[in-house]
């Protein structure tokens, strides 16, 4: 479930953002989604984190493995395995640093 959030997070914080009305690109708009986008990426790496502290190092098999098979036109397989775990921390943690350096 941890990696569907990693999924979901981002998504969630861009419906959010979409529904901010536009007034002609006012500061206050501008500022608001800046905030929400700095929230989402927080929340985010709260959850890679989580999803670091969770992986078993000892084993060299995907961890947090979630599969769908329920829509008929493809499956849907997410995992992690001992590389990847540290291309999605690194992501998660150069996001907030991008969007607080803007």
């Amino acid at each position: 479930m941890l990696l569907m959030l990693l999924l979901l997070v981002p998504l969630i914080g861009i419906f959010i953002i979409s529904a901010i009305p536009n007034d002609n690109a006012s500061v206050l708009s501008l500022k608001q989604s800046k905030i929400i986008a700095l929230t989402a990426s927080t929340v985010n790496l709260f959850i890679s984190l989580l999803i670091f502290i969770f992986f078993n190092f000892s084993t060299n098999q995907f961890q947090f493995v979630q599969e769908y098979h329920k829509i008929s036109s493809f499956d849907f397989y997410l995992g992690v395995d001992g590389i990847s775990i540290y291309f999605v921390l690194l992501t998660t943690i150069i996001m907030p640093i991008s969007l607080l350096s803007n």
